[in-house]
């Protein structure tokens, strides 16, 4: 019996061949994820809507919180770079002194994204929102409300965290630039912690009995400031960032006078589409903004009109559709084009 052993050899090798292509292709690309912590509300949602992004665009990721410490973010960030994942993405508590490790996972030719914030070294791509004219409106419509007059305060993030950075210089500006009349009397860092928004609250109240208004750079703390005031008695006008659906109905009450929406879960489900789009060789410029809107009461809207200031807005009922429709909006079936838009 002649067996033709050319020909098994060939068919072996093209079985090898066929399945170590199968396996490439069947290669699941993994994301390491590096949030500034995993219990804020803002970072609850946005992870959330992480994961059904991961679903949808058919990626693993791996979820590390940094409770708010910058050893932990920069130990986090080394470890995805020693396990070789895909794409890092990361939220910079401090952008300078994380770049060393940024610096790493370039050497090792990962990709790192920086969330809404950017990193020294410029090499990294970072996902970014319009923040400087955003806050600036939103330190505009405190400012229209309290008709140029009073004293004000303002709820940040932290220093040397970009996003923190650009909102305060943008309110400050605004306040210093056209507002004489208004007194920036505290300006409080909280690491992104309720308790310190609210005991820093509790200050103000105490230190400055003429407080008119609040400016914060995101609402997870606005809320707690809010609840702090409400339970003084206190008619303080407050104007936020981000969208959250706890500041919604202070938003229709007037008692917030402005919000900005990005909304934790249309921010969420954009960094994982575009880590996987990157994983899966997109090409992109090294900053990518997202879509915001702004969002007031048509009351507000009308007062701020009447006062010289105009701008476009959703209701927060629009709000609320248009911050649970990112699965459409960023869909894996969109081209790469669509996940960013020109920076206003």
């Amino acid at each position: 019996m002649f067996i033709n052993k050319t020909g098994i050899a060939s068919a072996v090798m093209l079985a090898m061949v066929t399945s170590a292509s199968t396996f490439a292709a069947e290669k699941v690309p993994v994301i390491g994820v590096v949030a500034i912590d995993l219990q804020n509300s803002f970072f609850v949602r946005m992870r959330q809507a992480g994961d059904e992004a991961a679903k949808d665009y058919g990626v693993k990721v791996i979820w590390q919180g940094s409770e708010g410490s910058l050893e932990k973010e920069i130990s986090n960030i080394e470890n995805f770079v020693n396990q070789s994942v895909d794409v890092i993405l990361v939220d910079p508590l401090d952008r300078a002194a994380i770049a060393n490790a940024v610096q790493k996972a370039k050497a090792k030719n990962i990709p790192v994204v920086a969330m809404g914030n950017k990193v020294d070294g410029n090499w990294n791509y970072n996902t970014l929102y319009p923040d400087y004219s955003n806050m600036s409106t939103v330190a505009r419509a405190l400012g229209k409300k309290l008709d140029g007059k009073g004293e004000v305060a303002l709820l940040i993030g932290g220093k040397g965290n970009y996003v923190s950075d650009t909102r305060e210089k943008a309110f400050r500006d605004v306040m210093a630039k056209e507002f004489p009349g208004i007194k920036l009397v505290g300006v409080e860092a909280t690491n992104w912690d309720s308790t310190r928004s609210s005991d820093a609250m509790q200050t103000w109240l105490s230190t400055y009995p003429n407080l008119k208004g609040v400016g914060c750079f995101a609402d997870s703390i606005c809320v707690a400031a809010k609840t702090i005031a409400d339970a003084n008695g206190r008619n303080i006008s407050f104007a936020s960032y981000e969208g959250d659906p706890e500041m919604f109905p202070y938003v229709s009450d007037g008692s917030n006078v402005v919000d900005v929406l990005n909304g934790a879960s249309r921010v969420g489900y954009w960094n994982i589409a575009v880590a996987a789009r990157l994983a899966k060789g997109a090409k992109y410029p090294t900053d990518l903004f997202m879509p915001t809107y702004f969002v007031t009461s048509d009351k507000t809207a009308a007062e701020l009109k009447a006062r010289g200031l105009s701008f476009p807005y959703i209701t927060p009922a629009k709000a609320e559709v248009v911050a649970k429709d990112y699965r459409t909006e960023m869909a894996p079936s969109k081209p790469d084009s669509a996940m960013t838009v020109s920076e206003k």
